[in-house]
């Protein structure tokens, strides 16, 4: 196993026990001590954990945080590969559809190019990088206000360039899945290009890995009832899963480990 293969699983251990330490990390993989960490070291160097006595503890993010594009886009990778290719399968040739920014939904674009005759509009720039020697695809791109943090664009001329396209489907992002308050992002920016992607669409996917449900960001931009499917993994619990179809939401389960 290489070493950035091993601080990815080391990553999801401390997820979802809150803390590890460097004996039974050690153990686990048959490595030195000294190795387990530098493995720490590296991940506390990038935000992602703090390191304690013996070990480290998961970092506590704020709800009105977000972490960068590339750091976001490593958490849940297997499941996110997952759910883009089977997002990326419901799209027909001739559609006209909707990619919204995130690290889930640049994981669609890259299975998406295999579908000829199609139009793609985004304001996602990973996305664009991604589709652009993609010659069977138009790609519309939206334009407007640089955010960096995103790889996105943001503000009235985006919003202005999605208000021209009527969208057969749209495949949306989202930070926190809540029952009682919708889809929610980080911060406001962002949630007014999602509403008018969603207010041109005939259909509206999520994509979002099982860890989102539940969750509740500071930005709201979308009632559960406005969604038509939402494309999962296997993480999802089956008490979530009947209380999201029973606000007529379609959810779809990708194969995959419940631990990945």
């Amino acid at each position: 196993m290489i070493a950035e293969e091993r601080r990815k699983i080391i990553l999801e251990k401390i997820k979802s026990n809150n803390s590890v330490s460097v004996q039974e990390l050690s153990k686990e993989f048959g490595i030195t001590e000294v190795t387990i960490r530098r493995d720490l070291d590296l991940l506390d160097q990038q935000g992602l954990v703090k390191r304690s006595h013996g070990g480290a503890i998961i970092v506590n993010q704020n709800v009105g945080v977000e972490s960068e594009f590339e750091i976001r886009r490593d958490r849940k990778m297997a499941a996110k590969e997952r759910i883009g290719k089977k997002a990326a399968a419901m799209v027909s040739p001739g559609d006209c559809i909707g990619i919204d920014i995130g690290t889930t939904t640049y994981e669609m674009s890259k299975y998406v190019k295999k579908t000829d005759n199609i139009t793609v509009v985004t304001a996602s720039i990973p996305v664009i990088n991604e589709l652009i020697g993609a010659k069977n695809i138009n790609v519309i791109c939206t334009g407007g206000e640089l955010s960096r943090k995103d790889k996105s664009l943001v503000g009235h001329n985006a919003i202005r360039t999605i208000h021209e396209y009527i969208l057969d489907k749209v495949f949306v992002g989202v930070a926190g899945i809540s029952f009682d308050c919708g889809l929610t992002l980080y911060n406001m920016n962002d949630t007014l290009v999602k509403r008018e992607l969603i207010k041109r669409a005939r259909e509206v996917i999520v994509l979002a890995d099982s860890s989102k449900i539940g969750l509740t960001k500071h930005a709201f931009f979308c009632e559960l009832k406005e969604i038509d499917t939402l494309i999962t993994d296997a993480g999802i619990s089956d008490k979530d899963k009947q209380q999201l179809e029973a606000f007529g939401i379609e959810v779809l389960v990708v194969e995959g480990s419940r631990n990945e």
